[in-house]
């Protein structure tokens, strides 16, 4: 596994996923899939414009999911893990959010939900939701 040089993702955190797509091109010669940016060239997914674009769409997506908690009865930590384990796995299955960007999003949910002071995020620990 190759090493990211982080600096090229200004304002992105340290342990927000970057990883490349999985990409197929037709035909019978090899083909590389790449993005151009600026005079560099990145595996597609990997571009600092689509690192910014997963980040701040995974981002919203915990800040929803936040919303959501706050307006549900789960203020027991039983609850709210089984709701944030059950959330992963629809985002994964029904949206198509891939299973490292599901568990950072449910890291921040519980950053988040702790940082506002909900009252199952006090028992409730910050290793990420099973991965489906």
């Amino acid at each position: 596994m190759s090493t990211i040089d982080r600096s090229n993702y200004p304002g992105i955190p340290e342990d927000f996923p970057i990883e490349a797509l999985p990409f197929a091109l037709p035909g019978a010669q090899l083909k590389l899939s790449v993005v151009k940016q600026g005079e560099r060239f990145y595996a597609t997914g990997t571009s600092p414009q689509e690192v910014q674009e997963d980040y701040e769409s995974m981002l919203d997506l915990a800040n929803q999911v936040v919303a959501y908690v706050h307006q549900k009865d789960l203020s027991t930590k039983e609850a709210l893990d089984a709701f944030l384990n059950q959330e992963s796995m629809v985002m994964q299955m029904h949206y198509g959010i891939r299973p490292r960007h599901a568990e950072w999003v449910m890291k921040q949910v519980r950053v988040l939900l702790k940082d506002t002071g909900h009252p199952a995020s006090a028992d409730s620990s910050n290793n990420p939701s099973p991965q489906v």
